[in-house]
């Protein structure tokens, strides 16, 4: 029933389609890419969705800029966030722009002020939030064990020795460095490795659900 509406809805149906064909077409190129015309309008596309996503991009951040500073004009309590998040999201571009029309090079945001504050605001927050992550997941996880939780107390149980044998004192004793080492080579890179091949697959599913209408991510529901 619900396909049937979607045919019946021109407004609905065209991107549906112009979504559907575009993906297939990048697809094939990248399929079968001896083909020079799928090749030439393939690059077309791409430098389309480059274009639209950098107007997205713009479009995006002055929403999120007016709405917050219709925010700091209300009564809400907490609209004293929204001051560092206009900060976050004005400054960082308005130095590399600053750096751009003064010093002249494109590489502006590898060198000059931009970079500066991405090594001394942007780089330790991120290792900050990093950190506060893993103690919520670690809190987590004991209460989880709390609960008598088998799978919990395996979890628990093994990253309680994993980080006790990276202390210096430990990973001296004979035999045993060059076994955690093994077991970091093997066993823990092959469950990174299945955790990144089911996110892959997963990824396909996705896409293959998108190109074929399946899931409607890019209409308002």
């Amino acid at each position: 029933m619900r396909r049937i509406d979607l045919l019946r809805n021109p407004k609905r149906l065209i991107p549906i389609l112009i979504g559907s064909v575009a993906g297939i077409f990048v697809l094939i190129d990248r399929l079968f890419p001896g083909i020079d015309s799928i090749n030439n309008g393939s690059q077309i596309l791409l430098s389309w969705a480059t274009v639209i996503a950098a107007f997205a991009l713009i479009a995006g951040s002055i929403n999120v800029i007016i709405h917050h500073i219709k925010r700091l004009a209300s009564t809400d309590p907490k609209r004293w966030y929204s001051i560092a998040l206009l900060l976050g999201v004005i400054i960082p571009p308005a130095l590399a722009v600053y750096g751009y029309t003064t010093q002249g090079r494109a590489n502006v945001l590898e060198l000059g002020l931009f970079q500066d504050v991405i090594r001394w605001v942007y780089a330790p927050i991120s290792i900050s939030l990093l950190a506060l992550l893993t103690f919520f997941a670690l809190t987590a996880a004991i209460h989880a064990f709390g609960a008598g939780q088998r799978e919990a107390i395996i979890v628990v149980s093994v990253a309680l020795v994993f980080l006790l044998l990276q202390l210096p004192l430990l990973a001296g004793l004979p035999y045993l460095g060059e076994t955690v080492g093994w077991i970091q080579r093997y066993i823990v890179m092959a469950g990174l490795r299945g955790l990144i091949f089911g996110s892959a697959i997963g990824a396909i599913v996705a896409s293959i659900r998108i190109l074929l209408g399946i899931d409607l991510p890019y209409l308002d529901r």
